[in-house]
């Protein structure tokens, strides 16, 4: 990959919401590492710095804060980190906090929604492409 700009790393081990996801981010203009692992998750991130992360709290390998805690280390204020997760208690939020996430996105939610929180920390390298003629709910 050529440049940092707008790379995501997308960490999420459900296979059809990872890839309802990452088409979402690619027709937005981001360009897309993903994986259903949170081991995987940062030997990808080793290898090609993003920007942003956007991490499901519940993974194999590694937990979404263990992953997030493990960025944070290496690169810093470098990398933005969403945690994203259905469960969503105010301990869970803080948890992902202290973990080192600048947020967190409770399940389900809408694509404008998750683009927004991302357009503030990795600003798309295109303008965005997403149709508003239906409403849905992604992570139900």
């Amino acid at each position: 990959m050529s440049s940092r700009y707008g790379t995501i790393l997308l960490v999420e081990d459900d296979p059809d919401l990872r890839s309802t996801l990452e088409t979402l981010l690619h027709s937005a203009g981001y360009e897309v590492i993903a994986t259903g692992n949170g081991l995987r998750a940062v030997e990808l991130a080793y290898e090609h710095k993003p920007t942003t992360a956007i991490i499901d709290m519940l993974l194999p390998g590694q937990s979404g804060f263990q992953v997030t805690l493990a960025l944070k280390e290496r690169f810093g204020d470098q990398i933005r980190v969403v945690i994203m997760s259905g469960y969503t208690s105010e301990a869970h939020q803080h948890y992902a906090s202290a973990a080192g996430a600048e947020q967190f996105l409770p399940k389900p939610f809408g694509p404008s929604t998750l683009l927004n929180i991302v357009a503030a920390m990795c600003p798309p390298c295109q303008t965005p492409v997403v149709s508003t003629r239906r409403k849905v709910k992604i992570g139900v």
